[in-house]
Formats: structure tokens, C-alpha cells, sequence
């Protein structure tokens, strides 16, 4: 059925925008039936990946030129801006976590203090996997954390009855598959849907960009209010459980198989400390009553941003020999970059520029000017509502690339907060629980057969209803820490 749907949509795509680009009018912006011809057909190809994701976000650089919508020129630097620097910056000093072991030392150091019963467990897996989630990518943390879960779950078997390990496994799983999703929304660089979020603000309202500490003060209390919940809500199903701490000794012996912090992990520890802070302080704090300036404003000359942090901390661990008398980094981390997603991201970026160079996105804004007499709350819920479960069958990055550039040109048709609205959807792409192919960390956790679809679906759907109004109080409540 998936097949036959994607070959649908293989010819689908094209054929229908090809015919918008050629029949449709739209007055006053002559090459913005073009671009939503191109918009259509990028739609269907993303939302049901017929080819691969990154192979969709080059078309922009051969439908712009040829539709008149933007040169070669214009379109090409979307796809190496700034922002993909702070990606890129981020998921090397990922790789420097992984090749030294910190991150694995980080969640069984958390792993040992918290395993006195099958609550406790859920609180030490759901933290470590959410801290780390905010820091590297939600793929690897899930591996980490599902690799240390299954070590701990055979060691479980030898002790309880199957059907108290049937409970205990499930529950323990998906407690990793949520916790990594709501992490990454901790930080600008925790998930994907993020970065495009920064570039859309970018596109659309400059001045109203973010910074790291911003982005911090609404994500990190919709991380910490979203694991209370995920651990509450699956932990009532272990707490019946009877328990022996013999059973999960193994964690504290396999800490301290891992010897003291060696210095290569010490290294990348600092290194990752440095960057977080020269990310949240480059911006300083301005509010009302308050201007602390940031360290950005001390330096002779303008022009500094995150992803210049993340591309020095890339560079110390590329040059200096912490390790045996060599770097921590090599030529061969270059090659592991994710280029697929720098490819989607950059694609997602010169459509937002496309919609808004047309004039398609002030045309959209237009038709949909009704929805300035809908009350924003009930807006931001709806909008919270149906990119949650639009993310459950396509990518959250996809999904956001789509979506936010429309809710964009919403916003400033109707007069509604840009940022609010954007930050909405965005959040909102992180919180799909309820099917295995939503998000990498539900596919992971379900790939360990240890789950069953039923269960996901099940647990899922109930957090999918209490996420969006999570969603929409930290929205109404934090806006005022956003620019």
C-alpha cells in the first residue's frame, strides 16, 4: 500500500505542479503561481518521501531559475547559511561526545543514583536521555540510552516473572523514546524543526530572532513540565511492580568499569560547557527594567553569531592533541556529517525564500485574512493540534518546512504574534508519540521488539491531546522572554 502511494506521488508531484505553475493566475504577483506550483509539488515529494528528502529540497535550484522565481545566484546561498553552521558546529561536538564516551558516562552516572525502584529508573532514564537529547541528536541519545535500557532489561528477565517484564520493558522504552523527543526542544540545536524555525524568523521578522538563552528560557520549562508528565503518566503503570535493587547492581559495576574521567572526555566536557555558555550570553538579557549586554557587544566589530561559536568549538577539537598526542577530530567526522538533512534544511530555507521574493506569501496571508477575527489562543491550539498529528505520519522536518513559511504569511496577514505562532508548530512537530514511523526515537524504540504497536499508539495518542495545551500555556505564558 506505502509503495503503491509513493508511486502516486512520484507522478503526482510534478504533474500537479507543473499545471499550477502553467494555468493558475494570480494577480498582482506574476511568478506566484510558479512557486506555489513548485510548493506543491515539494509537498507531496516531502510528505510522502517517494525520494529521498534531500533530493526534494534541490528542486528549488532548478525550478527558481527556470520559473523566474529567483537566479542560481539568489537560490544557492539559502542552502549554506549561517544557521547550517550551528548545525553543523553542533553535531561535531556530538561526535566528539560519542568518540570519547561522555555521553555514556553522563547517563550511567545519573543511571547509578537513581535505580532504588522501577519509578526511580524511568526518573534516571528520562533524564538522561532528555539532557542529552538537548545537546547532541535525538538518533544517537535514543541508541545510547536503548542500548543501556536492553542491558539493564536481560539483567531484569533473570529476576521477575514475563509478565511483570512485559510492563517493566514497554514502559521503560517508551519513556526513552518521549523523554529524547521533548529534550530536543530544549535548545535551538536539540532538534531539527528548530533550526528551520530560526531561519523562517529570520526570513520573516529579523528583529525578532531569538537568541539561545531566549530560545532557553520558554524550551527548557516545556522540557522539564513535559518529562514530569511522561514519567508520571507511564510511571503509574510500574509502581505495582515488585522490586529488587540486586537486580540493577550491573549499572554501578559498569560505571565503574569506565575508570575515572579520562582526559580526552574531561576536554570535550569543557569544550561542550564553554559553548553552551558563550551561546546562551552572546545576546545578553533585554527586558523590561533589564539590559545586560552580551559578550557579542564587547567585540570591535559586528556580526558574530551562534554559529560562529559552534564552528570554534568545532575547531579546538579539530586542533588540539588531547588524545594520545592527536585530536579528538579527524577528517573522517566530516564524512559522518548528516549532509542528507543540511541538503533538507537548505531546501526548506530556499523555499521560504521563494514564497517571499514571489509574493505567494503575501497572496496566502491575504486569502486567509478571516482568521484574524479567530482568538489566538484557539489559533495556537488548533495549529499545536494538527501539526502533532501531521508529524505522526510525516517527518517533523518536513512538516515544519512546509507549514511554517504558510503560518508565517498568516501571521502578518492577521496581525497575530509571528513568533508565537511559528514556535507553536515548531514545539509541536517534537511531540508525536503515537506511531513508530513519527519520529527516529519511536522507531528505534519500537525496532527492539520489546513493544507492541498497540502500546505506542495507546500511550501516544493520550500525550498527543495534553502536549498541544502544554504547548499552548508555555507559549502564552514565556512569550514575554522572546523578543
Amino acid at each position: 500500500m506505502i509503495k503503491r502511494v509513493r508511486q502516486i506521488a512520484l507522478l503526482l508531484g510534478p504533474t500537479l505542479g507543473l499545471s499550477i505553475a502553467a494555468f493558475a493566475d494570480i494577480p498582482g504577483h506574476p511568478h506566484a503561481a510558479s512557486m506555489l506550483g513548485v510548493v506543491v509539488w515539494m509537498a507531496i515529494w516531502w510528505l510522502s518521501e517517494c525520494v529521498p528528502l534531500a533530493v526534494t529540497a534541490l528542486l528549488p535550484l532548478i525550478t527558481f531559475p527556470l520559473m523566474g522565481i529567483a537566479t542560481a545566484t539568489e537560490t544557492a546561498p539559502r542552502y549554506m547559511g549561517s544557521i547550517m553552521f550551528l548545525f553543523i558546529g553542533g553535531f561535531l561536538i556530538a561526535q566528539a561526545m560519542e568518540r570519547t564516551g561522555l555521553h555514556q558516562r553522563i547517563a550511567l552516572v545519573i543511571l547509578s543514583h537513581l535505580h532504588g525502584s522501577p519509578f526511580q529508573i524511568l526518573v534516571g532514564f528520562a533524564l538522561s536521555t532528555a539532557f542529552l537529547s538537548m545537546w547532541i541528536s535525538n538518533t544517537a541519545t535514543t541508541m545510547l540510552m536503548a542500548t543501556i535500557a536492553i542491558a539493564v532489561l536481560t539483567r531484569l528477565d533473570k529476576v521477575f516473572d514475563g509478565k511483570t517484564m512485559v510492563v517493566m520493558a514497554s514502559t521503560l522504552l517508551l519513556t526513552i523514546a518521549y523523554s529524547a523527543n521533548i529534550g530536543g526542544m530544549g535548545t535551538p540545536v536539540g532538534t531539527v524543526p528548530n533550526l528551520v524555525f530560526l531561519e523562517n524568523m529570520r526570513a520573516a521578522a529579523p528583529d525578532d530572532v531569538p537568541s539561545f538563552l531566549e530560545w532557553m528560557m520558554v524550551g527548557v520549562p516545556v522540557v522539564i513540565v513535559g518529562i514530569t508528565i511522561v514519567v508520571f503518566y507511564l510511571g503509574r503503570r510500574v509502581r505495582s511492580l515488585s522490586w529488587s535493587n540486586a537486580a540493577v547492581e550491573g549499572i554501578s559495576d559498569e560505571l565503574h568499569s569506565l575508570g575515572t574521567m579520562r582526559r580526552d572526555e574531561r576536554f570535550v566536557a569543557w569544550v561542550l560547557s564553554l559553548t553552551a555558555v558563550a551561546w546562551m550570553t552572546r545576546k545578553g538579557i533585554q527586558g523590561e527594567g533589564i539590559d545586560i549586554p552580551g559578550w557579542a557587544s564587547l567585540l570591535p566589530y559586528p556580526g558574530v553569531d551562534d554559529g560562529t561559536v559552534a564552528i570554534v568549538a568545532a575547531l579546538i577539537l579539530f586542533l588540539v592533541p588531547i588524545r594520545n598526542g592527536k585530536p579528538i577530530m579527524d577528517k573522517s567526522t566530516i564524512g559522518r556529517l548528516p549532509w542528507d538533512i543540511i541538503l533538507l534544511l537548505g531546501g526548506g530555507f530556499a523555499l521560504a525564500m521563494g514564497m517571499k521574493n514571489s509574493g505567494l506569501s503575501f497572496w496566502v496571508g491575504d486569502q486567509l485574512q478571516f482568521l484574524s477575527t479567530v482568538p489566538l489562543p484557539l489559533m495556537l491550539l488548533g495549529i499545536a493540534l494538527v501539526i502533532v498529528f501531521l508529524t505522526e505520519v510525516t517527518s517533523n522536518t518536513a512538516t515544519t518546512q512546509v507549514m511554517l513559511p504558510v503560518l508565517a504569511a498568516v501571521a502578518i496577514s492577521s496581525d497575530h504574534d509571528i513568533t508565537q505562532m511559528l514556535l507553536t508548530a515548531t514545539l509541536a512537530a517534537s511531540c508525536a508519540f503515537m506511531l513508530p514511523v513519527a519520529t527516529p526515537p519511536n522507531a528505534i524504540i519500537f525496532g527492539t521488539e520489546r513493544i507492541s504497536m498497540s502500546e505506542m499508539i495507546k500511550a501516544g495518542f493520550r500525550l498527543n491531546l495534553i502536549f498541544p495545551l502544554v504547548i499552548l500555556a508555555a507559549v502564552l505564558t514565556l512569550r514575554p522572554f522572546m523578543p
